[in-house]
């Protein structure tokens, strides 16, 4: 099968306007902007991971020096220098799957069964690949925000049968009286009440944290998370496979298959969509052989996402950074 290429426009990450329309790439919007939207205090924007992607994709088929090139004609007023230290910090989009991806027949017309363009998916498995390993391979650490630190407070509060207080690390306090506890919960339930509807007032930033100020919190406090970015850290693959399921399935949601092009087809095909994703989990690396099979060696269903999935379903995401597409997932 031939692929449609991504035509370069030469887009700069904010210049999203020129790949907005681009065909090739709606599969790919439809996942980064329920995914990774751009967000301001005013609102909820298209995002710029496709445009990232977009531009790691065509330098993936570019020579260093023609890299360097390209990178100083969408940015003329850097130097070569800067063209060379950027493309030091970051790993070029992986596109060894492509062969295998293409020669799997089972995977391919299962795709059409859902009436899915195989160019467009195309881009979209390379999107989501790209964007959970950068996520979860090598990404950058973090230290636990201000906000974190209150939440673990809370819960830790609410769920208290017995307070313990210290003094330079010598205990001055000691209860086990329910209705002391209680208080304490009401008082700390009041003040997150509090806290959540000055930030859900319509004041700018300046204002919410002039009232955050008249509740007691320091002038200091701000909630951003802060990002370690010396630091490396590494995911287990069932977080990875975890998180690859999850765009898919999102992307996934609501098709329905074409039974009529499941009865022409020579292959045997399985409408199973988690079926689907756990074969794809195999295809891009991040899962053994055992996802691909539709069988177990029992001949019972493979469901070993399923599983893993269910596993983990009452267990979030660990919060997760990544140094090319940035910000939170």
């Amino acid at each position: 099968m031939e692929i449609l290429e991504l035509p370069d426009h030469k887009a700069y990450y904010t210049d999203i306007d020129k790949y907005l329309d681009e065909p090739l790439l709606e599969y790919v919007w439809i996942v980064a902007n329920e995914f990774k939207p751009d967000c301001d205090g005013d609102g909820t924007y298209p995002s710029i991971a496709p445009v990232i992607f977009a531009n790691r994709y065509i330098e993936s088929k570019l020579t260093d020096e023609e890299k360097y090139a390209r990178y100083l004609e969408i940015r003329p007023e850097h130097k070569l220098e800067y063209a060379k230290d950027y493309y030091a910090k970051f790993t070029e989009l992986n596109t060894s799957f492509k062969d295998i991806f293409f020669s799997k027949e089972e995977v391919l017309q299962t795709l059409e069964a859902f009436n899915i363009d195989l160019n467009k998916f195309w881009y979209l498995l390379l999107f989501v690949n790209d964007l959970v390993e950068d996520c979860c391979t090598n990404a950058p650490g973090r230290e636990v925000s201000e906000i974190d630190k209150i939440d673990e407070m809370v819960k830790g509060v609410l769920d208290a049968t017995e307070i313990i207080t210290k003094t330079n690390g010598r205990q001055n306090y000691q209860t086990q009286d329910s209705f002391t506890i209680d208080v304490l919960k009401a008082s700390v339930q009041h003040f997150m009440t509090t806290y959540n509807e000055i930030l859900g007032s319509s004041g700018n930033a300046e204002e919410c944290r002039a009232r955050l100020e008249q509740i007691g919190l320091p002038r200091s406090f701000h909630s951003r998370v802060a990002i370690i970015y010396n630091d490396k850290v590494t995911l287990e693959k069932s977080h990875k496979t975890r998180m690859f399921a999850l765009l898919l399935k999102h992307f996934l949601e609501g098709k329905k298959a074409n039974r009529e092009f499941i009865k022409k087809s020579a292959v045997k095909i399985s409408t199973d969509k988690l079926l689907l994703i756990s074969r794809l989990a195999h295809i891009v690396g991040i899962q053994g052989e055992e996802y691909y099979e539709r069988y177990t060696e029992n001949g019972d269903d493979n469901r070993k996402l399923s599983n893993l999935l269910s596993r983990y379903r009452n267990e979030p995401l660990p919060p997760m950074i990544g140094r090319i597409y940035s910000g939170w997932f």
